[in-house]
């Protein structure tokens, strides 16, 4: 890492959610000065946590998981010492509607895809006519090709035009998709549920690793990440939102202003979630529309009187909880997480209700928690947790450069190639990072490279044109 100047340019980044903490770090790896504004008291944006109302701490208020395809994310975390705080789980474990569980578990004796196999047929509650089609079906996502962008369908349609099983959609696709991508299987686009199939399994023996946090997400990104900035001389100014920019007569950015306080600098990046930067930026920022808009996640905190659930995590099929993790077990008391994406309407906004059929899930998959008595519950719903990656998503999100020559934009909402996730909130810091730095005449070191593909995989996933698209081709020629 190279030593920061006091002379060294400044940059003045807008928030500090992942997006934001990824840029600082990266500039200060390239030997200029930071300054972060964040408008809530505590880094790590929606990578929260809240006090626990049982047994005191922290609790995230929605469980945060990474996969080994997430290279940026984990290279971060290596970087500035938060890597000993995650947890690597290979194993899948799935529970069927009928209360079977599988252990999958990718085999590391075969090469990729190949890896999966015993994954896909280790699913109890699929029939071998259903594990053969799961599997094929796989296989044509990697291949299929989405067209044009204004034509492309939701991963739905195309899993019914390929002559999916309903069972698979509804208790592997489903879930699988929904969870990774945050939103509903009827809007999400056909390309981005093959990058979920592309990169989260098939690419590599690693790629769909599990990497939990093993402690608060409030004390990861809001303490030991801040720590680690500030000891390298970056300036954190909390509980302050920015309420404009200050232009040079050029139209340079040469000052923002949070908290009444003007702080100068020579580059900005804005790494707040879209409606926030629409804002702040009305004509660089496209508004939030049909295609530019969030889907919601929603996590049931359960604490009972005992330790209740025996799986590390466990993915409910078939059921209206879909992701549950086991939490910390302090005395007599032990802490779960239900997790639900694409939650829009559920229960037409009952919490009551949606927290008594939780419970009454748990109860039905594990035994522990049919005498357990229930001691407190929490519901916390984000109506915008992850950007909606519906056919057409990808023509309005905007890039990292704009107009204004040292004015930049970051978040998981920006074009990354990636969803919105953790890994795309870091890749578009990285992304702003390079730029704002080569703005200032200064390298920076890109994004960390993706697990490798191996010719089996590069051939298998060599996406194929429909017909129509090809026959047109031919034409043209």
């Amino acid at each position: 890492m190279k030593p920061v100047e006091s002379k060294a340019p400044q940059v003045a980044i807008v928030g500090g959610g992942l997006a934001g903490l990824a840029t600082a770090v990266a500039l200060m790896e390239a030997g200029l000065r930071v300054t972060i504004c964040e408008a809530r008291r505590r880094c790590g944006g929606r990578a929260a946590s809240f006090d626990d109302p049982v047994a005191g701490g922290l609790v995230d208020a929605c469980q945060h998981v990474a996969m080994g395809c997430c290279t940026n994310f984990l290279d971060l975390c290596r970087r500035t010492g938060l890597a000993d705080a995650l947890r690597r789980d290979r194993t899948l474990f799935f529970i069927g509607p009928d209360g079977d569980r599988a252990a999958c578990t990718p085999t590391r004796l075969l090469p990729a895809p190949l890896h999966l196999l015993p994954l896909v047929f280790g699913m109890r509650h699929f029939s071998w006519r259903d594990k053969t089609a799961l599997a094929m079906g796989m296989l044509r996502l990697a291949r299929s090709h989405s067209g044009l962008r204004q034509e492309e369908p939701t991963a739905l349609a195309w899993l019914e035009s390929i002559g999916q099983p309903e069972s698979v959609i509804r208790l592997f696709w489903q879930p699988v998709i929904e969870s990774a991508l945050g939103e509903s299987i009827d809007l999400v686009s056909l390309s981005a549920a093959r990058k979920v199939a592309v990169d989260g399994f098939l690419a590599h023996r690693e790629a769909a690793d599990l990497w939990v946090p093993t402690a608060p997400l409030g004390t990861l990104f809001g303490e030991t990440l801040t720590a680690w900035l500030e000891s390298r001389s970056a300036t954190l100014v909390t509980g302050a939102a920015v309420s404009s920019l200050v232009r040079a007569p050029d139209g340079r950015v040469r000052a923002v202003v949070a908290g009444g306080v003007e702080y100068s600098c020579d580059a900005v990046v804005v790494a707040v979630p879209w409606r926030q930067a629409a804002r702040l930026l009305p004509d660089l920022v496209p508004t939030a529309d049909e295609r530019l808009a969030g889907s919601p996640i929603t996590a049931v905190h359960l604490w009972f009187d005992r330790d209740v659930v025996d799986l590390p995590h466990a993915v409910l099929v078939g059921r209206v909880s879909q992701w549950v993790f086991r939490g910390d077990v302090t005395g007599e008391r032990s802490h779960c997480q239900v997790v639900i994406s694409a939650s829009r309407g559920l229960f037409a906004g009952d919490r009551d209700g949606l927290r008594d059929a939780v419970v009454d899930e748990l109860r039905q998959v594990f035994p522990r928690a049919r005498a357990a008595r229930l001691v407190e519950a929490r519901v916390v719903t984000d109506p915008t947790a992850v950007l909606s990656v519906r056919p057409g998503v990808e023509e309005v999100r905007p890039p990292t450069r704009t107009r204004i020559p040292n004015l930049f934009l970051a978040g998981d909402w920006t074009a990354t190639g990636w969803p919105s996730t953790m890994e795309g909130a870091v890749r578009s810091g990285r992304l702003a990072a390079v730029e704002a730095a080569a703005s200032l005449g200064v390298p920076c070191a890109g994004l960390t490279p993706d697990l490798p593909k191996n010719p089996l995989v590069r051939l298998l996933c060599r996406s194929v044109a429909p017909q129509r698209a090809t026959r047109a081709a031919s034409v043209m020629e």
